[in-house]
């Protein structure tokens, strides 16, 4: 039996999933039709950011999908565990990252894929993180963890 890929998705999928009506969302429900390919690695930090939405429906329907669909949900405790069991400055690595214009959320949803060596970071940004890749793997590179892959719900 094939060994599932293990994957985080970014709220950017789920979200133009759910509500977007363009070819984006198409591509978008069409990769959250096959997530039981994957084993799905999310972290309650990602859930977090939607505490600060105000389209409640959306909202729902985004923690909904994360909850039912996650195969792991990440505490900050078993972060915290992993990035001391590596040995890792986590905040310098977040900064260094945030420094190449990487979003702060989106620093640290690298930092999780990496330090669980997880497959693939899906999403759809291409500014922040598709196309800093190369970028993004120099910096963990040099701090000695893992590189990750960065694709789009179209590749993965």
């Amino acid at each position: 039996m094939k060994q599932k890929k293990k994957i985080m998705i970014d709220l950017d999928v789920v979200t133009m999933a759910k509500w977007d009506k363009s070819h984006n969302g198409d591509i978008g429900r069409e990769f959250l039709s096959r997530t039981e390919e994957f084993e799905i690695v999310t972290p309650f930090y990602l859930l977090g950011h939607l505490d600060k939405w105000k389209h409640i429906t959306l909202k729902e329907q985004i923690e909904n999908f994360y909850l039912k669909n996650s195969t792991t949900l990440l505490t900050n405790e078993d972060i915290d565990y992993e990035i001391g069991n590596l040995g890792i400055d986590d905040v310098k690595i977040l900064l260094e990252l945030q420094s190449k214009d990487v979003k702060e959320e989106d620093a640290f949803i690298v930092l999780v894929t990496s330090i669980f060596k997880l497959d693939y970071l899906v999403t759809f940004n291409r500014k922040h993180l598709r196309g800093k890749e190369k970028e993004i793997n120099e910096i963990l590179r040099k701090n000695g963890i893992k590189t990750i892959k960065i694709a789009g719900p179209e590749e993965a």
